[in-house]
């Protein structure tokens, strides 16, 4: 075996090198140690996760064989109670004494009613409209046909006892004055619901008005035997569940095409205190408006050809506000590029200029001291001569 005499300094060198790296080593053990013990966290970690999906896993195979459960008896009760509806209506029909094709016939009877009675009403509505513009004046009506026999109290607010006692007068009384929707006096009903009461006091000075609501009821018998607000249901979120959204209106227009959306109600007109105009509301959609200050109506599908057109409209024009901004960001930079233009033209320009001038003024030097010249020679030539 060899030995290697080294100086004392070397060895310390070694020494030190040595000690170093047992350090390095330690920190390296300690840093492995601690990466198991992450390790070690995150199997566990995964360990519960693996677990609770597991959990979730069988809750959601349970809750789906519970579903199908469900779905079948569903569909077994649904099975029954078609079976049990049809019988109840074959019991029915036999009851009446009817066949099936009475039925219907009774049915579309009671659908070209109900058509007529829209018809009457709109017109009605629309002859309100023009003797309000032939006043001079704006008269608001909020007109609902439905089937009083089967109206719930939670979609109806109160009755206004006051309009309903004026509907209860003499003048109304009999058949030939009752207040349907064809006979002569139903438009003074409607004049009454839609004008203003002047309130006076004790010594017959006016006061103020009190604006009547212009609601009426008229019931499948087309009698405005009633009034009444539809309001309830505005306040509640059902408004727009079965309606369409209101491109235009106001809160009656809302309560209008609300009523109309509901099985009860057939069909809701709504005339406007502020402009007068006509809108017909049936099973919560928009259907047509009268305009008696232009005279025209607007039908649903002209609502839609007119939204269409005017979001055409409003893409052309955003487009050409696109190319029009373009265009001056073009001729701006024309106009700057051509005042850079100038202004060097200009600055060519005034350097010729200035070199033209320093030229002459060179000559011109040039020449007088020429002329100097000449005339220092024939000053000396004199005397010679």
């Amino acid at each position: 075996m060899l030995f290697k005499i080294i100086s004392y300094r070397k060895f310390r060198a070694l020494q030190e090198e040595q000690r170093k790296l047992k350090d390095q080593c330690t920190e390296l053990e300690a840093e492995i140690s601690k990466y198991q013990q992450q390790e070690d966290h995150l199997n566990q970690e995964l360990h519960k996760k693996d677990e609770l999906l597991e959990e979730q896993l069988i809750n959601l195979k349970k809750m789906g064989q519970d579903f199908q459960g469900l779905e079948e008896e569903y569909r077994l009760v649904q099975e029954e109670s078609e079976a049990n509806r049809s019988e109840r209506i074959e019991l029915t029909i036999k009851d009446l004494g009817m066949s099936h094709d009475q039925i219907k016939k009774l049915w579309s009877d009671r659908t070209e009613l109900i058509d007529m009675y829209i018809d009457k009403l709109y017109s009605l509505a629309k002859h309100f409209a023009k003797t309000s513009k032939g006043l001079q004046k704006n008269r608001g009506l909020f007109l609902v046909l439905a089937d009083y026999r089967n109206m719930e109290g939670s979609n109806f607010s109160e009755f206004h006892y006051g309009q309903e006692e004026h509907l209860e007068q003499d003048i109304y009384e009999g058949i030939d004055q009752l207040p349907h929707l064809f006979s002569t006096k139903i438009s003074e009903v409607l004049a009454y619901m839609g004008e203003k009461t002047i309130i006076k006091d004790k010594s017959g000075k006016i006061t103020g008005h009190e604006e009547r609501d212009g609601s009426l009821l008229i019931n499948l018998q087309g009698v405005a035997f009633r009034s009444c607000m539809m309001v309830e249901g505005v306040r509640t979120f059902r408004v727009y569940n079965r309606v369409d959204q209101l491109q235009k209106g106001s809160s009656r227009h809302n309560a209008a095409i609300y009523a109309s959306s509901l099985a009860e109600v057939m069909a809701s007109i709504v005339v406007s205190e502020e402009n007068s105009e006509v809108t017909l509301f049936i099973d919560g959609q928009f259907i047509k408006r009268y305009d008696p200050h232009l005279d025209i109506e607007i039908t649903q599908e002209q609502e839609l050809e007119t939204e269409i057109t005017e979001e055409k409209l409003e893409l052309i024009e955003n487009e050409m506000t696109f190319q029009d901004d373009e265009v001056e960001a073009v001729e701006a930079v024309e106009e700057v590029i051509n005042e850079e233009d100038i202004d060097i033209v200009e600055k060519v320009n005034d350097e010729d200029n200035e070199t033209s001038i320093e030229l002459e003024e060179d000559e011109l030097e040039h020449d007088e001291n020429n002329t100097s010249r000449l005339a220092d020679k024939v000053a000396v030539a004199q005397p010679q001569a």
